[in-house]
C-alpha cells in the first residue's frame, strides 16, 4: 500500500520541493478558508442532483467541515499514507451515494481555478507565483486521480465477478453493438444522399413548371426539414460512438419533420372533404409526437 502512494507522487513528479512551495501558502488559504467554503456552496448547490446528496442542513452542516478540513489538509505538507487513505475513502464514499463523477471532476475543477486566483491575487513575484501554481496543480491532479479511482476499481470488480462464459459474451455483444452502430452511421448517410436527390427532384419540378409554385416551394421545404432531422440524427450517433448519451428526442425530431411535410402537401389538395380529414389527422399526429417530444425533453433535462 505505502510503495502504491508513492508511485503515485513518482509518477505526478510530486517532489519535497512542492511539498515546500505549498506549506509556504497554508498562511494565506487559512484566511480564505471561509470565503472558499461559501463560494464552493455557492458553485455545486447549481448542480441538478445536488439536492439528492445534500438533502438537508444537518447533511449540509456535516459536509461543509468535512469539505473544510480536507481543503486546510491540501496545505498541510503531511502527505503520507494516512493522507491518501483519506482521500480514498472519500472515493468510496462518493461511489457508494451513487454521486456522478462528472460532479467530482467539475468541482476539481472550481477549486484549482479558485486557488489559482488567490495565488495571482496574494504573490506579487511572477517566479514564484508559477512554481506555487504548478505544485498545488500536482497536489490536485493526485486527489482527483485518487478519488476517482474507487469508480474504476467498481467497473472493473463487476467485471471480475463475470463468469468466463459471461465475458467471452459481453466482449461479443460489445463488439456486435459497435457494428450495429457503425451500420446505423452508414445507413444515415445513405439516407441522407437520399434526401439530397429528393430535395433537387423537387427543386427540378418547380424549374420546370411541373407542380405549381406553391407546391413545389412546400415540397423543397418540407425536403429540406427531413434534411435537418436526419443531420441532427447523424450527430447524435456520431456523440454516441464518442461514447456520449444518445438523445431519443431526434427521432422524435424526425417524425415530426416527415408529418410535417406530409402535412405541407396535403394543404395544396383539391379534395375539400378529404383535405379536411388529411389536414385534422396530420395535425392530431403533430400534436401528439410534440406532447412526446416535451416529455421526453423534459426527463432527459432532469436526468
Amino acid at each position: 500500500m505505502i510503495e502504491e502512494f508513492s508511485q503515485i507522487k513518482k509518477d505526478f513528479q510530486f517532489t519535497e520541493e512542492d511539498v515546500r512551495n505549498i506549506v509556504k501558502l497554508k498562511p494565506i488559504f487559512e484566511r480564505y478558508v471561509d470565503d472558499f467554503i461559501e463560494k464552493f456552496y455557492d458553485f455545486i448547490l447549481r448542480f441538478p442532483q445536488a439536492k439528492n446528496f445534500l438533502k438537508n442542513e444537518e447533511v449540509i452542516k456535516r459536509h461543509r467541515e468535512k469539505v473544510k478540513k480536507w481543503f486546510l489538509d491540501l496545505f498541510s505538507g503531511n502527505y503520507d499514507l494516512e493522507y491518501f487513505l483519506k482521500l480514498r475513502k472519500i472515493g468510496e464514499t462518493h461511489v457508494k451515494i451513487g454521486l456522478p463523477t462528472h460532479y467530482v471532476n467539475a468541482s476539481m475543477n472550481f477549486i484549482r481555478r479558485y486557488i489559482i486566483d488567490v495565488i495571482d491575487k496574494e504573490v506579487e513575484d511572477r517566479k514564484e507565483r508559477n512554481a506555487y501554481v504548478a505544485s498545488v496543480g500536482k497536489l490536485l491532479d493526485i486527489n482527483l486521480d485518487i478519488l476517482t479511482v474507487s469508480y474504476r476499481e467498481e467497473e472493473l470488480s463487476k467485471y471480475a465477478e463475470m463468469t468466463k462464459m459471461e465475458k467471452k459474451i459481453y466482449g461479443f455483444a460489445k463488439k456486435f453493438s459497435d457494428v450495429i452502430d457503425l451500420f446505423i452511421l452508414i445507413a444515415l448517410v445513405i439516407v441522407a444522399l437520399s434526401v439530397f436527390f429528393l430535395f433537387g427532384y423537387d427543386l427540378y419540378k418547380l424549374t420546370f413548371n411541373i407542380v405549381e409554385l406553391e407546391e413545389g416551394i412546400l415540397a423543397i421545404l418540407g425536403s429540406l426539414l427531413i434534411l435537418w432531422a436526419v443531420g441532427e440524427l447523424m450527430t447524435e450517433e456520431l456523440r454516441h460512438l464518442k461514447g456520449g448519451r444518445f438523445a431519443i428526442t431526434v427521432f422524435v425530431g424526425i417524425a415530426l419533420a416527415a408529418i410535417i411535410r406530409k402535412l405541407f402537401i396535403a394543404s395544396l389538395g383539391s379534395d375539400s372533404e378529404k383535405k379536411a380529414i388529411d389536414l385534422l389527422s396530420y395535425s392530431a399526429v403533430i400534436l401528439s409526437l410534440g406532447v412526446v417530444f416535451w416529455l421526453i425533453s423534459k426527463r432527459e433535462s432532469k436526468e
